[in-house]
């Protein structure tokens, strides 16, 4: 699951999650800084395209897609590779049974049993 929604969240120009992303009137998105460079590379005057389904524009608006800012902002405050890769590791705990604890400040999951509660007590 996280997985596929960090492939959503990615730009195809350079393959990373979205910084300021932007639309210009196919509803493809991409990272300010990449369409801009990406534009910059073709004829000055000429029309501009879209990497990704090729339609080409004549004068492009670029409009921030503040939802989408929202939803990278989410996901990338919110360690699910930590997560996944603690689950991966660690569960369910070899003694005990499923591990229902995750410490955001030590990134790993926590056995309630082999774990000392204390030791997370002040932690996320």
């Amino acid at each position: 699951m996280a997985c596929c929604l960090k492939d959503e969240l990615l730009c195809s120009i350079c393959l990373s999650i979205y910084q300021d992303p932007v639309s210009f009137g196919c509803e493809h998105y991409f990272c300010r800084k990449c369409i801009t460079e990406h534009w910059s590379r073709q004829e000055p005057h000429g029309p501009r395209d879209c990497p990704e389904c090729r339609r080409t524009f004549a004068d492009p608006l670029l409009s921030p897609s503040l939802k989408l800012s929202n939803i990278v902002e989410r996901y990338s405050a919110f360690p699910l590779d930590a997560i996944l890769n603690a689950q991966r590791s660690s569960y369910p705990c070899k003694d005990h049974e499923k591990v229902k604890l995750f410490c955001l400040t030590d990134k790993s999951l926590v056995c309630f049993f082999c774990d000392e509660p204390a030791l997370h007590e002040q932690h996320q």
